[in-house]
């Protein structure tokens, strides 16, 4: 009776396990980086998933953060709530990650490939490079 219900326990959440990997809206959600101070809420638009920013912390600040940072002048004085960070990402099933897309890190001012990979429902770690996700810079965020 034991050995049947531990198979059958197994058998189980091997299936459970098998599920969420498959789910390509797992990232949908708001997601917060500890060392960034910003929260993202990424959205599925067609086939493609996007990230804006919902919220940073401007204690600092007696006006809200603008894009200062962007190499393009005129994005300037725009400010960096609402700006998309995260574009055109594609659901890899093969490799149960999301790429293709790019990461605008708003504090270099700089375009990023990048890459983003879920641990569980908690934790997604986005990885953002120039050329060889190799090199990339990974950070964690955290589901909020």
């Amino acid at each position: 009776m034991k050995r049947s219900f531990l198979i059958f326990f197994l058998v189980n959440s091997g299936f459970c396990l098998l599920g969420q990997g498959t789910d390509p809206e797992r990232i949908v959600g708001i997601w917060k980086s500890p060392s960034e101070g910003l929260m993202i809420k990424i959205d599925k638009v067609g086939d493609h998933f996007q990230g804006r920013i919902v919220w940073l912390d401007t204690s600092e600040l007696d006006q809200p953060a603008l894009d200062t940072n962007n190499p393009d002048e005129r994005l300037q004085k725009m400010p960096l709530k609402g700006n998309k960070v995260i574009k055109e990402l594609s659901y890899n099933s093969s490799e149960l990650i999301w790429d293709g897309g790019t990461f605008y890190h708003h504090k270099e001012g700089k375009l990023y490939n990048c890459h983003i990979t879920i641990d569980n429902n908690d934790k997604i770690k986005i990885a953002r490079y120039v050329q060889n996700p190799k090199d990339a810079i990974v950070e964690t965020w955290i589901r909020q």
